[in-house]
């Protein structure tokens, strides 16, 4: 049977998985969907996982839409756009940016009665809560945004020539990156959900320490793997990522829990 076209998710292929577990995906600042292709192609893996990658609003074919700069607003829409796909045990991916998007999501489906918890959130390359120092580089100019993403070398040469194509994309990172700098937490919210960390051993911008923080989010335990790359690791260490998830996932205990 297919699903009706969902313009929040990017499944690998038309039609429904038989996957026994899922992964929902979120982009770091600024990426969409297709930063998480080579999970959505792996066909081996895709028989024991289903990857969902989430397509923001203001990027890719939505790019005309806002983007969210509120991390718990975006939660909220996404607690109900992913409510019909819960129907099975999963896990939330999110990488820099995305791993605290990740965390808010998690967090309003642990206020969420009825809805199944995710088995595992899973973070890459995403500096602790507790840790972030805000940056005011998305309130500056367009060159100066430009340069900053030069220097975190997560764009390809080829856009950064592009003036017009940056000119549409920057709006999101700039929502993306009002959205780290404005995140919030209260020491109460720590979830029942066990955490696992990837660094990439060469990550500048993130490295491993910075990443510690996480143990203080969940009350379920919290590890911790490096993974050879930069900050942007999925490049080289994609199937090893998956493949470590994947297998979390399926060793999870229950079939995830229903309040």
């Amino acid at each position: 049977m297919n699903r009706p076209r969902d313009p929040w998710i990017r499944p690998a292929a038309k039609g429904e998985s038989e996957a026994p577990v899922r992964l929902f995906c979120l982009p770091y600042a600024g990426g969409g969907a297709t930063v998480f292709r080579d999970w959505l192609r792996d066909r081996d893996l895709g028989r024991r996982v289903e990857v969902l990658a989430v397509q923001l609003p203001g990027r890719g074919n939505r790019i005309a839409e806002p983007a969210f700069d509120d991390a718990r607003l975006l939660a909220k829409e996404l607690t109900g756009v992913l409510a019909p796909y819960l129907d099975r045990p999963y896990g939330i991916y999110g990488h820099s940016m995305g791993g605290l998007a990740g965390l808010a999501l998690a967090r309003e489906l642990a206020r969420s009665p009825g809805l199944r918890q995710p088995a595992g959130l899973f973070v890459g390359a995403s500096v602790a809560p507790g840790s972030v120092r805000p940056q005011a580089v998305w309130r500056g100019s367009d060159a100066e945004l430009t340069e900053w993403l030069r220097r975190t070398g997560g764009t390809p040469a080829s856009v950064l020539a592009k003036p017009a194509l940056l000119e549409l994309l920057l709006p999101a990172l700039r929502a993306d990156l009002a959205l780290v700098a404005g995140y919030r937490r209260q020491p109460s919210e720590e979830l029942a959900v066990p955490i696992r960390g990837f660094a990439g051993a060469s990550d500048l911008l993130t490295p491993s320490g910075a990443m510690r923080g996480w143990a203080a989010e969940t009350a379920a335990g919290f590890t911790l793997s490096q993974v050879p790359g930069g900050h942007f690791f999925l490049a080289e260490s994609s199937r090893a990522v998956l493949e470590a998830i994947t297998g979390q996932l399926l060793a999870a205990d229950g079939p995830g829990r229903v309040r």
